[in-house]
């Protein structure tokens, strides 16, 4: 199934009620990497300021979460297997890479809930 762009995706997502509630005092960077693609989000108090292909390498970026494109695949695919629909279980039972950071840990239903919009999105066509 096609995959959606992330910065798209990330632009949906600040129009979303829920995810916007919980990303409302955010004020940093939130990498994200998908295969060989990077993505950088720079939030100001909650506020979405720019969202811009990045090098794959998360630098100072306070959130970062990457996987290969089949995890992407597998944890944005309408109804994922088992410990791939949530971020966390993904990280724990799949590999996927999640910044250790308070950060990542006080916006984690944030990041959800975004995985959440992704797999709709996806389940939407490209």
């Amino acid at each position: 199934m096609p995959m959606r762009d992330f910065a798209a995706v990330l632009k949906q997502a600040n129009e979303d009620f829920e995810f916007s509630r919980e990303m409302r005092y955010y004020t940093g960077k939130l990498h994200v990497t998908i295969g060989d693609q990077a993505w950088l989000g720079v939030y100001d108090d909650g506020r979405l300021l720019s969202v811009d292909p990045s090098d794959i390498d998360p630098k100072d970026a306070a959130i970062a979460v990457s996987g290969t494109r089949e995890q992407w695949e597998e944890m944005t695919a309408e109804h994922p297997r088992p410990f791939f629909q949530s971020l966390q279980s993904s990280s724990i039972k799949h590999g996927v890479q999640l910044s250790n950071t308070e950060q990542l840990y006080a916006y984690l239903p944030a990041l959800n809930r975004l995985m959440q919009i992704f797999r709709r999105l996806n389940a939407q066509g490209a």
